[in-house]
Formats: C-alpha cells, structure tokens, sequence
C-alpha cells in the first residue's frame, strides 16, 4: 500500500508538471490516452483500462486489482492565415510550438461490487501563437494559451452483471493569458502594415470551478455493449491582471498613458458539458469495433466579458466583451483494435469534428473549421506492464472571415495540420 501511494502520488505530480496547452477544435482536448487517441476516442464501450476514468467511469467495473497509468501527448499544431486589408493580403503563421496535455489514473477495487478511480487530465486547452507579432491580425490576438487541469475521483458501482454506473467530481484549474496589440495615437486609423505605435498588451488570469462526471455501460451479451457519459458544466470566475508597454511615443503622452494602465481584470466563463455514446462490437474474441459520437454543447460559450478595473481608460475602467455566439457541435468517430499476438495490438481510428464557430464569428483565436483526424497505434503488454503509441494526422478545413472590427479583418485560414504523437505506461497490481 505504502508503494501504491507513492506511485499516486508521483503521477499526480508529473502530470501537473507536464500541462501544457493545444489547438483544438473550440477548445477542448480530448487526448485522455494513448490508446484513446489511436482508436479515436471510441472508448465508452469496449474492454477498457484505466483510462476508463476520462472516457467513461463505469468501465471500471471491468478492471481488476488495482491498476495505473500515466502518459503525455504532444500536439504540433500548424496554420496559416491570409489577411485582407487596404487592397494587400497579410499572411500570419503558427509558430513552432509543442503542446503537451498529460494524463494520470489509478483505480482500485474496493469490493465485489465497488470501485475507485482517480484521474488527471485536460479537458479543454488552447494554444495559438503566431511567429509575427506585427503580423496584420495582431488586435485580435497574437498569441494566447487557455490551460486547464481537471482532477476527477469517480466511484463506480457494479449494479447487475451487465449494467455498471459511476459518479464523479471534478475540480478544475484554469489559467488564461492573452496577447494582442491595440492601436497606437490614432485609433481612428488603423494600418496593419505598420507595427511602430501599437500598444502591447499582456493578460493573465487564473480560476477555479466544480463540476460532476457520471457513466453508464451495459454488456448485452460477448459481443455487443454500449456507454454513455457525461460531464458537466463548469463555471470559471477569473481574476487577474493586464499590464501594456509602450512604444516611447506614446509614453511621452499623458492621456494615452492613462488609457492604457495597467489594471487588475475579472471575467466569467462558463464552459461547456460534454455527453458521449458509444456501441462496441466484438465479432471474435481478437476484434473489437466501436462507433461513437460526443455532443459539446458550446452554445454555453456565447461571450467572454472581461472587466477592467480603473485605472484602465482613463481611471473609468472598461467591460472588453468579445461575443462568441458559438452553436453546440458533434465529434462522430471510429476505432478499430485487433490482438494481432498475445503481447501486442494493433489499432486505428477516425474522427469528424464539427467546428463549433458560426460563419462571420470566427477570429484568429481558433483559426480553424472542421477537422478529420486520422489516427493509428500499437499497444504492448506484459506480465503486468503495458505499453501505449499512438500517432495522430489532424487536418483542418479552409475557415472564411468577414471584417467584423475588432482587428479581425476580411481574409482565410489554410493548411491547418497537426501531428499528435501518443505515450501512456500503465501497470497492475
């Protein structure tokens, strides 16, 4: 017990170590395991482990002893986006960042009937950075990372020999920062083409919330079964700051000076719940086929209002509100696994994902539409070990942008790719 502690507690510590942020479709991540990853999230049904936890708790019921796992993804997100602005087109583009969302389980059985799980991961992430910072889309944003971190103990009941339910909490971290430029002395007449009197601005704010996880499965015979789980809304009240740094001109000018004070900032933020199915087939016993489709009801993520306390503009203060007016949006999927030997598995798997931005409402932010992932892996297991890979070919569609103000202008995204590599370490007592 005193080793299974240890290994507890060496996961949880490596895995917020390891946070990091992604470019997702909205923002939510769904890399909860390598194994996941390969078979394209299609984990709500079929033979599970620990990373039951994330996908679908009441999976748990299946797992014997005690077992844990801990792992990282890597996600390298690319994009281009051409800005049309005064008879030119600007292009910005990605920067070269890796992203790397971890994950951490443990569960345990407690009695016949009676499990518990403990997991870490990220459910929503966000890194966009572009590799110019005078780049034409800079007064919408340059660069900004949305870091979450949920931990999540479930406890999962074994209600017949076929039906399984689980009920969780989750306690989420946030941390936010945001960088955009603003118009220098003459707002009145903004030219992308220039970069020498912009006003750099810095936010960063960070917050806590509460949520609820839940899960059903039922086994229907040796080969069919289906899931169902959900987790919940979780309110985020952020509190920070916004510092700016100017260009000597504009120093010089008291009135510009007091626009743009340093303030402390508050917003609130609801994001979203998430509801996922799925139906497994297993034909033989080698073979194991699951379809699924998750609901994230973005329609919860209609503004982001930022308030900034005096002396902010002039010691008035201001509310920043960029509307997002976003529609709730699908994520239907596919995944294949075959024991091609006793030690190792093969595995592939799909995945549509609806963009969840409306057509005039898309910005630089997430300079994306829907994406098709392409996903394949390996799993090696042994004695009590086991070994996941997995490698992910994300390809977005173009997005089209109309000239709503806010520094967002008229123009396109293109070649938006990324690669997602897989790791997950898993072992059983």
């Amino acid at each position: 017990m005193k080793r299974l502690k240890s290994l507890a507690v060496s996961c949880l510590l490596v895995c917020t170590a390891l946070a990091g942020t992604a470019q997702a479709e909205g923002f939510a991540l769904y890399e909860w395991g390598a194994r996941g990853n390969a078979l394209g999230g299609t984990m709500m049904a079929r033979k599970p482990d620990a990373s039951a936890v994330a996908y679908n708790p009441a999976l748990m019921t299946q797992l014997e002893g005690t077992q844990v796992m801990a792992g990282v993804s890597a996600i390298i997100p690319s994009a281009k986006v051409d800005v049309n602005y005064g008879g030119r087109t600007y292009t910005g583009e990605g920067a070269d960042n890796v992203w790397t969302p971890p994950h951490g389980y443990l569960t345990t059985q407690l009695k016949d009937n009676l499990w518990l799980g403990m997991g870490i991961y990220t459910r929503f992430g966000l890194g966009t950075e572009y590799d110019d910072k005078n780049w034409a889309g800079r007064y919408n944003i340059y660069n900004a990372e949305i870091q979450t971190i949920s931990y999540n103990p479930n406890i999962a009941f074994k209600l017949t020999d076929k039906l399984s339910a689980a009920v969780g909490v989750e306690f989420m971290t946030l941390k936010l920062n945001m960088d955009k430029k603003s118009y220098g002395p003459d707002p009145t007449n903004p030219n992308p083409a220039s970069s020498g009197l912009d006003v750099d601005s810095n936010l960063e704010a960070d917050s806590y919330g509460w949520g609820l996880t839940a899960g059903l499965h039922y086994q229907f015979n040796d080969q069919w079964a289906a899931g169902v789980s959900y987790k919940s809304q979780v309110e985020q009240d952020a509190e920070g700051t916004n510092s700016f740094s100017f260009d000597p001109l504009i120093a010089s000018n008291p009135t510009l000076r007091a626009i743009y004070a340093d303030c402390d900032v508050k917003g609130s933020v609801t994001l979203p719940d998430m509801i996922a199915f799925g139906v497994s087939y297993t034909p033989i016993p080698e073979l194991s086929i699951e379809v699924g489709a998750l609901l994230t009801r973005w329609s919860l993520y209609d503004n982001l209002p930022i308030y900034h306390e005096p002396p902010f503009y002039a010691g008035a203060g201001r509310l920043v509100n960029q509307e997002k007016d976003w529609r709730d949006a699908w994520r239907y999927s596919i995944g294949v696994e075959y024991a091609a030997t006793p030690w190792m598995d093969l595995r592939a798997g799909f995945i549509y994902d609806e963009s969840p931005a409306r057509s005039g409402k898309i910005d630089y932010l997430i300079p994306t539409d829907d994406r098709q992932l392409y996903s394949v892996g390996t799993g090696f297991h042994w004695d009590s070990y086991t070994v996941d890979l997995s490698y992910t070919y994300i390809v977005a569609s173009d997005a089209e942008y109309d000239n709503q103000g806010g520094g967002i202008y008229e123009g396109s995204s293109r070649d938006g790719r990324t690669h997602v590599f897989g790791l997950s370490l898993g072992y059983q007592f």
